[in-house]
């Protein structure tokens, strides 16, 4: 029984190689279910490495982003003024975005359905949209219309980007567009972080986050230069 709902919470794609190690390493059903416990977050971890496209993720979290600030804009401008307004908008984009994420890592890739990618898109804002209803920290119907646009950016998106899973790949690596979508994704990461950045530090007090911020920036030459 611990053995048949470890393995539902592992993803299809390593589901029998992660059980048949869990079983070789351990006796019992305690030292099983341990074992299995502390494995499960680094096996989950990793497939979402290897499903999620930092450089599609990075533009489904641009466009939906804006949605909903376009969204607040029109109808709930108030909500634009303070620096909690602005996170409360992010909180339906992060949401949704983990669903996918996670739809994407549990997906087994022995099935191919084409219409996968736009019902993950549904369902991932029709949990936010619930999940919303429940907490509402943002107005209904900002919510509804800001998902409405989200899911036609994120649709349009993902047919011109498919999941990895399903991309075509050359028989000596991947091919040329993904390269350059490869050599783009640093740009990318390295906007990402930046924006990160700027918005931690407009959280913090005005006399602490001019230092804050620039031992963050320090920090992070050193440790590119470590890498590089």
């Amino acid at each position: 029984m611990i053995e048949r709902i470890i393995g539902i919470l592992i993803p299809p794609a390593c589901r029998e190689e992660t059980l048949g190690d869990l079983r070789e390493r351990n006796d019992g059903a305690q030292l099983f279910l341990y074992d299995a416990l502390r494995t499960l977050p680094f096996v989950i971890y990793s497939r979402i490495r290897r499903t999620t496209d930092s450089v599609v993720f990075l533009m489904e979290a641009f466009s939906t982003y804006i949605s909903f600030i376009s969204t607040a804009w029109f109808l709930y401008p108030g909500l634009l003024i303070g620096r909690q307004g602005w996170l409360r908008l992010a909180i339906p984009c992060a949401l949704a975005l983990l669903v996918l994420m996670l739809e994407g890592a549990y997906a087994d890739p022995r099935k191919r359905w084409p219409r996968r990618p736009y019902v993950a898109v549904v369902m991932a804002f029709g949990i936010t949209g619930v999940a919303l209803a429940v907490f509402p920290v943002l107005p209904l119907r900002l919510v509804a219309i800001g998902s409405a646009l989200s899911m036609g950016f994120l649709l349009m998106l993902r047919t011109m980007f498919p999941p990895v899973s399903d991309r075509p790949q050359q028989a000596q690596g991947p091919a040329y567009w993904q390269k350059q979508e490869m050599v783009a994704g640093g740009v990318l990461k390295l906007t990402a972080a930046v924006a990160a950045l700027m918005a931690g530090a407009s959280l913090l007090p005005e006399r602490v986050a001019a230092p804050v911020l620039a031992i963050a920036v320090v920090a992070g030459v050193i440790v590119w230069t470590i890498r590089r």
